[in-house]
């Protein structure tokens, strides 16, 4: 059972129906709190019971800085922007697990100058649509359900590539990353892929077969960085057997170790030396 709690508050600044400035015993001092329709027919100075249910999120003064840069935002975007924003955060919070408390500034902030974008007839163009979908199926999902939001709610189609985007800035949020980190490592592993089509002179077609590499290469850097150390009983007999491929995986090897400032192990190296030998195979197959 669901136990909702009422606090009161003093109305300090409404801001927007959906954004008001408070004091209560609970914050503390003042605190923001943001929710759909939360600052509907209030008035500055009332003291008012709110539900924690009317709450999605609360910047209290301590985080000032983390305040500051709401409001600037809630200042310069159109409210029902702000709204279908928050409705979009709230659904992510509930669909894909707890985000970080900077994505209602991020993807708020994303979401606005996106739009903006859209209106000056401006292309959006994401180089890792690919990439995203395949690594990140629950946030992109959720995209997609932030793309039907905002076309019930604003009137605005927004591109897929726009969709892959706002994913990008879910998984950030739900790792505790800054969005750079996740755009960083989508391009190093779309580059690690190109270096392997390069290599062995093939495209490979975004399907299966494209999936299972991304998200071995991915784990391999994740084991990498997080010091887990992987054991590969064939690693003297994969450079003889193998040469062609293992010579592959370390031109990968050198890359990972520039990009990341990380040093591979030689046994993760034979792994992924089996992994695009297995990939040849199969292409020689397709073909």
């Amino acid at each position: 059972m669901v136990v909702l709690v009422k606090n009161k508050y003093k109305i300090v600044r409404i801001y927007n129906n959906n954004a008001i400035l408070v004091q209560g015993n609970d914050t503390k001092g003042e605190a923001v709190l943001v929710g759909k329709g939360i600052g509907f027919g209030k008035k500055t100075g009332m003291e008012e019971e709110i539900s924690s249910s009317e709450i999605e999120k609360y910047f209290i003064t301590y985080d000032d800085k983390l305040k500051r840069e709401y409001l600037n935002l809630v200042e310069q975007l159109d409210e029902q922007i702000l709204a279908v924003c928050s409705e979009i955060i709230q659904e992510a919070n509930e669909s894909i697990g707890p985000l970080s408390d900077r994505i209602h500034i991020v993807l708020t902030d994303h979401i606005g100058f996106a739009l903006e974008r859209m209106k000056l007839g401006m292309e959006i163009h994401n180089p890792f649509l690919d990439e995203i979908k395949l690594l990140y199926p629950k946030e992109y999902e959720m995209g997609l359900k932030a793309q039907q939001m905002i076309l019930s709610q604003l009137g605005v189609a927004i591109v897929e590539d726009e969709v892959a985007f706002i994913a990008l800035h879910l998984s950030a949020a739900r790792s505790q990353k800054d969005v750079k980190e996740s755009v960083k490592n989508t391009r190093i592993l779309k580059e690690l892929v190109k270096l392997i089509e390069s290599q062995i002179g093939i495209s490979i077609p975004k399907d299966l077969t494209y999936s299972r590499l991304i998200h071995h290469l991915r784990g391999a850097i994740d084991r990498i960085e997080t010091g887990y150390q992987v054991v590969n009983p064939l690693l003297e007999a994969l450079k003889k057997d193998l040469k062609e491929s293992f010579d592959i995986a370390n031109l990968l090897k050198s890359k990972i170790e520039t990009e990341y400032g990380i040093t591979v192990p030689e046994d993760e190296v034979g792994f992924m030396a089996i992994h695009i030998d297995r990939l040849k195979r199969n292409m020689k197959f397709i073909e």
